[in-house]
């Protein structure tokens, strides 16, 4: 027991197993244990005309709605004004919104008709915007819900005291319609649909396509340095050639296992594997670039960056503290891939409807580099030299 406890690699071992519990608790709990909605980009479309009261005054509760939201401090929503509902739809497929409000023109005058014989049950609608990212959408739901409850309450004590004041006699039914006076209909923009992993297969596939493509550049760059001891254009070459192989074939059985067997919901299985393919090859370059720079020593650089994003991928980048925000989530590959498959498989966007995308300027780079990297000192350049000065 006591020379177990007197050899340095058991007091190295355990320093580096404390270590490495300080860097995965902070890699997967760090930026999710306690995720806090910071403005979350709602929409609001206020068109209601208001209405004439019997006693000559007027009443617009959609301009009471949004009195109320510009006299409240809430710094978990980022609230936006818009003109139609039209516009509002289309911000959303942009992804400017997780969800929007829509009051209609004769909201005012629908809430007043509860009062009357000719009773119009008043209806608002909210747009959840699920494909740009379903637990922000599914918290800005939940902010909207709360928000129009307090709002259903306004206007039912508006009408009660209209009741009073006015002696007005009301029958069952508006007693009924009096106790939730606006519907709230629902809308979801860009589903996620079923099989889709909650709505996850973007940061699924991200994910699967970085490992697996992790194994082949590690098994590229050992042939190459089996090949030849040192980089050259040709070696590098190779590396692309193989990559391209390898790209090509794992984006074949990832697509084949997730559509064929696993039925995940994909649109177009062609267009999916096109985007797999450039996805692919931009990580493949990103990678490649590292190893022929640092080495192996790039290796467990190239682990750590994707235990760090992996648990932020699915998140809502409102949802994430700022640190992560702009230290990582700004630059990170996964996130362009993310929002890649996000386009094409919840918004019916082809792979380069968008143009080529941030991710693939950051493949060209790095296959820039990766070429590059034959230009380095090299262990074979020293050792040459030492020969040229032996011979001289």
């Amino acid at each position: 027991m006591k020379q177990l406890f007197s050899q340095k690699l058991f007091w190295g071992g355990l320093v580096s197993t404390i270590l490495a519990v300080f860097i995965f608790t902070f890699a997967f709990m760090g930026s999710t244990v306690n995720p806090v909605p910071e403005k979350l980009p709602i929409a609001i479309v206020v068109q209601d005309e208001g209405m004439k009261l019997p006693d000559g005054s007027s009443m617009n509760f959609g301009e009471m709605l949004k009195v109320k939201i510009n006299s409240t401090e809430n710094s978990s929503v980022k609230w936006s004004f818009l003109s139609s509902e039209e516009e509002a739809v289309n911000e959303m497929n942009e992804k400017k919104h997780y969800a929007a409000i829509v009051l209609p023109e004769g909201l005012s005058r629908d809430v007043f008709s509860l009062l009357s014989d000719n009773v119009i049950h008043p209806q608002v609608i909210m747009y959840i915007n699920e494909g740009m990212n379903m637990t922000g959408a599914t918290i800005s739901s939940q902010i909207v819900n709360g928000f129009l409850t307090t709002f259903n309450q306004q206007i039912q004590d508006q009408l009660f005291t209209q009741i009073e004041q006015s002696q007005i006699q009301i029958t069952m039914e508006q007693a009924k319609a009096l106790t939730q006076p606006i519907q709230i209909i629902t809308e979801k923009i860009n589903p996620v649909g079923s099989k889709s992993a909650n709505g996850n297969t973007p940061a699924l596939f991200t994910q699967i396509l970085w490992l697996t493509i992790l194994i082949s550049s590690m098994v590229l760059f050992m042939l190459q340095k089996k090949v030849s001891n040192r980089l050259t254009f040709r070696s590098i070459s190779f590396q692309i050639v193989g990559g391209i192989v390898f790209v090509g074939t794992i984006s074949v059985f990832v697509l084949w296992i997730t559509e064929g067997i696993l039925d995940v919901s994909i649109p177009n299985s062609g267009e999916m594997y096109v985007l797999m393919i450039l996805i692919g090859l931009s990580f493949f370059f990103i990678q490649n670039a590292m190893l022929n720079w640092i080495g192996f020593a790039a290796a467990p650089l190239i682990i750590l960056l994707f235990f760090f994003s992996m648990p932020i991928l699915t998140m809502a980048p409102e949802l994430l503290p700022s640190i992560t925000q702009n230290g990582l989530y700004s630059w990170v590959p996964f996130r362009f891939s993310v929002e890649h498959f996000k386009d094409f498989l919840f918004f019916e966007a082809s792979p380069f409807e968008n143009g080529v995308g941030t991710l693939a300027w950051i493949g060209i780079g790095s296959l820039v580099l990766m070429y590059l990297a034959f230009l380095k000192p090299q262990r074979g350049d020293k050792a040459q030299k030492e020969r040229d000065r032996a011979g001289a």
